[in-house]
């Protein structure tokens, strides 16, 4: 032990000892926390560098760029009240896109150039407009999306009021587009002065040893003709900072404020430019010269709130003050309402008369041959009695021309022939449709043109259908035009219905069939079919597809193909007004539609297909179960193309009556497979009407003359002059049209002439 090295003390032993207060108070210390450097936030300088906002604003937009197609003007101007925060909050970004597809120079825009184009102030080739810093291609290709959606408005909205605002917005981007491209074009000319002045020297001193030194090079020459044109807007930077007009300041959009509809980002100048690509600062005296100030962007408010919570402030004061004063036979509205019920069942209780007045004229079934011709047979006696109260009947609807019109005019009052006629079923109001855009209202007890005014469709389209809706409470006009858009106006009478003399009010207004094709050279455009009871509207025409929309909604249903290549002509519904029953026939779902090859289809708009889905009950089979059998849906009897094609109802029959140019008249029942007869007009025929409740027709030729015709072929009565101008002949035959109840005839001619024809005798 004692030959082992003695022990060091331990440096712990060396401390003093501490006194247990202090010990505990050392380890009871709070221990010092230390920090680590947090990432620097970048700062956010434009709206551009906001990846997730950007990216959230254009999936709204997009949103909004599918809202303007809806077919409820309120609906597109509220949307794009919307989406025009959104170009005014990326207005740089829409500058680049509008500039680059205006067709002045090249980039990725809605055209999809590369390269500039030449300019038509001379000098070569205009440079595209940079997209601003932190656009990427994916940004780029919605942005072009969204402006592609507001350009197809722009060409194409029918309602003045969206056409306005988004004419606003077109006008207020390709200004600063316009602008841009200028500023563009000065920098790029000033460059190659500036590159050619730097030249001058060298090739001056070489001048002047062997020639003239104040000659210059042919291609200077022509680039100094070339610029002449904004020599004026160059100078110094001594004498633009000295300038009183020194350009509009240039500040960066902030991207602190998110999008909202209600909060419009600040902008100055004349967009809130950010740093672009591309920005050419190679020469410091030749920095961008800014083009002519643009005003500052517009905000337009949206005033649905404000629109809304008066009408339902309105609504909630009044509460059931409203209901008692409409049912209030002594108020205007209840007597209003009172009259329209009685006017109403009167009518129809006239045409269910006139009905069963007339139900003697339809097509009789073959009547039982005898098997002895001596033998006696009272169904002989029966058919004699019946052929000669038939002839009594055809001889009281013998026609008379009772009103003549003159629908042409000076200016745009005029229209040279009549294309469409539409009977009121109400009142004596008769709608005449000029071969542009001109509408009329006539009275036809009383032979005077009550009012005029345009339709409002784009030159050189024409309108091609006609309808009235609303008929038997506020009535309203729709009508379509080869566009593919369709218009519905109020205000055609006064408040106690009288028919009014000032213009219509455009209520509603879009685009039916937005993919009608307008180029074909025997086109019958946009073909109309209203069910009232359903309040749909069915739309087809030269387009592919047959659109069934709800006008209360103003949505579409059901969209079916329309099964043909050919053009669809005219359309039906196989549902009629019954005073007993109502409605009667094969169902309102149920539509035939004529096409210009001279086929027949069934559709059912209740399937996504157009398929019909009822069926016929064909009894039992031989296992005790209903047979069945689905309806039949094509039928290809005529060889032309199909003037008209209306659905009957009389003495307990349902037939749609169809008529080609080539003048064969079929009678269809669509249990059937073929048609159940055939009349020949033996002659071309450009008209033909049916009436619906009474076994008659009219059919119109361009030969000048109309015929009367019953539904068992007998001819009633030809028409080739008129009454009302002595000795003169009818023109050639465009339009026919029947009263909805009464045997009353339109007629409509290749000239501004318009006649009404009434039976001579009173037939009930």
């Amino acid at each position: 032990l004692r030959q082992l090295p003695p022990l060091q003390p331990s440096p712990l032993r060396q401390r003093p000892l501490q006194p247990p207060t202090m010990m505990f108070s050392n380890i009871l210390a709070p221990v010092p926390v230390v920090h680590s450097p947090s990432p620097p936030v970048p700062e956010i300088r434009t709206v551009y560098e906001d990846d997730r906002r950007m990216a959230s604003d254009l999936l709204v937009a997009l949103k909004l760029s599918e809202a303007m197609a809806d077919a409820s003007p309120a609906v597109r101007f509220e949307a794009l009240l919307a989406l025009n925060r959104f170009v005014g909050k990326y207005l740089d970004a829409f500058v680049s896109v509008a500039g680059n597809s205006l067709g002045f120079g090249g980039g990725h825009g809605l055209l999809g150039n590369s390269g500039g184009q030449r300019s038509v102030l001379g000098g070569g080739s205009t440079p595209s407009i940079a997209l601003p810093d932190g656009v990427g291609s994916d940004a780029e290709i919605k942005l072009t999306r969204v402006w592609t959606a507001v350009l197809k408005l722009h060409r194409s909205d029918p309602f003045p009021v969206v056409r306005e605002l988004v004419n606003s917005i077109v006008l207020a981007v390709n200004k600063r587009a316009m602008a841009e491209r200028a500023r563009l074009r000065q920098l790029r000319a000033g460059n190659r002065r500036r590159s050619s002045v730097q030249g001058l020297p060298e090739e001056r001193g070489a001048g002047n040893e062997g020639g003239d030194g104040d000659s210059l090079p042919p291609t200077l020459a022509g680039r100094r003709n070339a610029t002449g044109l904004n020599l004026s807007s160059y100078g110094g930077p001594q004498e633009r900072q000295g300038s009183p007009d020194q350009g509009l300041k240039r500040t960066s959009s902030m991207g602190t404020n998110a999008f909202a509809v209600g909060t419009p980002p600040a902008t100055t100048g004349w967009g809130g430019h950010s740093p672009r690509k591309g920005y050419n600062q190679t020469f410091p005296l030749l920095d961008p010269i800014m083009p002519l100030p643009v005003e500052e962007y517009f905000y337009p408010d949206s005033k649905v709130f404000a629109w809304q919570k008066v009408a339902f402030g309105e609504r909630r004061a009044s509460g059931a003050g409203a209901t008692g004063e409409k049912l209030d036979p002594l108020s205007d509205k209840g007597a209003m309402k009172r009259y329209r019920k009685t006017r109403n069942s009167l009518m129809r209780q006239k045409s269910q008369l006139l009905k069963e007045t007339f139900a003697v004229l339809a097509e009789r079934p073959a009547m039982r041959i005898s098997q002895s011709p001596y033998a006696y047979d009272e169904s002989d006696t029966a058919a004699g009695i019946l052929e000669k109260e038939a002839d009594t009947k055809k001889h009281a609807l013998h026609l008379e021309q009772v009103s003549l019109f003159k629908n042409g005019g000076s200016g745009s009052s005029g229209a040279r022939s009549t294309t469409l006629l539409r009977f009121h079923p109400f009142e004596p109001a008769l709608v005449v449709c000029g071969s542009s855009d001109n509408v009329s209202v006539w009275n036809a007890e009383t032979s005077e043109r009550m009012n005029t005014f345009s339709n409002g469709n784009p030159k050189n389209t024409r309108m091609t259908s006609a309808l009235w809706i609303n008929e038997a409470s506020t009535s309203l006009l729709l009508t379509g035009s080869n566009d593919g858009t369709v218009r519905i106006f109020d205000g055609l009478f006064e408040p106690n219905d009288e028919i009014s003399c000032e213009k219509p009010s455009l209520i509603s207004s879009f685009a039916a069939a937005p993919d009608i094709v307008t180029d074909k050279r025997y086109s019958s455009g946009l073909v109309l079919d209203f069910q009232q009871c359903g309040g749909q509207l069915v739309a087809g025409g030269n387009t592919k597809v047959i659109r069934c929309w709800d006008i209360a909604t103003e949505k579409c249903r059901t969209t079916f193909e329309s099964k043909s290549d050919a053009s669809l002509t005219t359309l039906t519904t196989a549902w009629d007004y019954n005073f007993d029953d109502g409605y009667s026939g094969l169902g309102p779902d149920i539509v035939v539609a004529g096409y210009g090859n001279g086929s027949l289809r069934v559709f059912d708009t209740r399937s996504n297909k157009g398929n019909p889905v009822l069926y016929i009950s064909e009894g039992l089979n031989r296992h005790g179960l209903s047979s069945r059998r689905r309806k039949y849906s094509e039928f290809d009897e005529h060889t032309s193309w199909i003037v008209d094609v209306s659905f009957t109802t009389y003495g307990g029959r349902h037939e749609i009556v169809s008529g080609c140019v080539a003048g064969s008249i079929k009678f269809w029942d669509l249990r059937y497979s073929s048609s159940v007869r055939t009349i020949n007009h033996k002659m071309q025929m450009t008209a033909l009407a049916a009436h619906s409740n009474v076994p008659m027709f009219a059919t119109g030729s361009p030969a000048q003359f109309i015929k009367i015709m019953s539904h068992d072929g007998m001819t009633q009565q030809v028409i080739r002059y008129h009454e009302k101008i002595s000795g003169q002949r009818i023109g050639p035959v465009s339009c026919l049209c029947f009263h909805p109840h009464m045997p009353f005839l339109a007629a409509g001619f290749a000239d501004e002439i318009v006649s009404v024809y009434a039976p001579k005798q009173s037939v009930l």
